[in-house]
């Protein structure tokens, strides 16, 4: 009898025992579960997008600045930190009956805060103004030609002159009034476009006197074909294996390439005519109107067109990869673009490039996220 007696507390413990292990066990697994280095890992990446879709808004509000005569302001990101607190709670209980079923509870909480801030300073200060005034230098024009970019899309963003064949020196400031020249500029660029493409051109450079002198190189097997032709024709060339890149102060040469570049402020001011003007702000006067010598209005899609457009309109556009809302309207760019997104990929590359340099951090502005 005594004997039965025990074996039967011996059960009724080792079930109290078990139950208490498995809840222990589910506690366990359970706050491990939330252990916060995933979470780390997914906010670094949110993070990410938040900078990178800040810094295109920018770039989009400040062409759009330009367009309608404004200054446009940048600021950079200096740090980005963030605070995180995880705190869990677990509790639970086991009731044991003599006759099943026993009850069980669990209580079990957790909160979990992400505390991010970002430190703005603008870019400001003589070191930054010469950099955004000062002409690209032909080596970063080579640089980007060398990188896998369409020469035409380069080319035409960042120079507006070879020799003396021009492209629409005048769209490198405020809105001109009268419309630029930049057609054999266009057909120029095409034709080296498909030279490279077809792996007969090149971008380099040679050595000369212990100088390190930027050229362009066509292939032996491309000198007769009618795009080689139209270039030299065009820029005034004789036919050679190689011609020099040299600034616009440059004497003439038969095998002379010179190269009057943009400025940064030039470039954006250049694509900033790709910005679409409601109707409304064209008949109130609030931007400048290019005309034609007839007195038509010029319609700057014939430049930038398959280049660059920021389109407009006044609901929010649910096709756009990158939005502003400026003066009530959105501008936009739609993710169908192609042309538009890799011309402005381009953009924020040579922002980068040029900008980065001799800038003057002053003063600093902090803002924490969310509030």
């Amino acid at each position: 009898m005594i004997g039965r007696k025990f074996v039967s507390a011996w059960k009724s413990w080792w079930r109290v025992f078990l139950r208490l292990g498995l809840i222990l066990m589910l506690g366990g697994l359970t706050a491990c579960g939330l252990r916060p280095s995933p979470t780390l890992r997914q906010s670094s990446l949110g993070f990410n997008r938040a900078l990178q879709h800040a810094l295109s808004e920018q770039m989009i509000l400040n062409l759009v600045r330009l367009r309608y005569g404004e200054p446009p302001v940048f600021l950079e990101v200096t740090s980005i930190s963030t605070q995180y607190g995880f705190s869990s709670d677990l509790s639970g209980g086991v009731k044991i009956n003599e006759v099943y079923p026993d009850s069980y509870s669990l209580n079990l909480g957790f909160s979990y805060a992400v505390k991010p801030t970002f430190t703005f300073v603008p870019l400001q200060g003589e070191e930054f103004a010469k950099r955004l005034l000062s002409p690209i230098p032909i080596e970063h024009l080579i640089l980007l030609l060398n990188s896998g970019w369409r020469a035409d899309r380069v080319l035409r963003l960042c120079v507006q002159a070879l020799n003396e064949v021009e492209n629409a020196p005048t769209a490198s400031g405020p809105t001109p009034s009268e419309a630029p020249e930049f057609r054999k500029f266009l057909r120029v660029s095409r034709a080296l476009e498909i030279l490279r493409r077809r792996g007969y051109l090149r971008f380099m450079f040679l050595e000369e006197e212990g100088r390190a002198l930027p050229v362009m190189k066509i292939s032996p097997e491309a000198q007769n074909l009618p795009e080689t032709e139209e270039i030299r024709r065009l820029l005034g060339l004789a036919e050679a294996p190689y011609y020099r890149l040299l600034g616009p102060e440059a004497e003439e040469g038969p095998n002379r390439i010179r190269v009057e570049t943009r400025s940064l402020i030039g470039v954006l001011f250049y694509l900033s005519h790709g910005v679409e003007v409601p109707k409304e702000d064209l008949e109130n006067g609030r931007v400048t109107i290019t005309r034609l010598p007839d007195g038509t209005p010029f319609n700057w899609k014939e430049l930038l067109g398959d280049l660059f457009q920021v389109r407009t309109s006044t609901t929010w556009p649910s096709e756009a990869v990158l939005a502003v809302r400026y003066r009530e309207h959105w501008f936009y760019i739609p993710d169908t673009d192609r042309d538009t997104k890799a011309t402005f990929i381009l953009l924020q590359q040579l922002f980068a490039l040029e900008a980065s340099k001799g800038k003057v951090l002053s003063p600093l502005l902090t803002l924490p996220v969310g509030q």
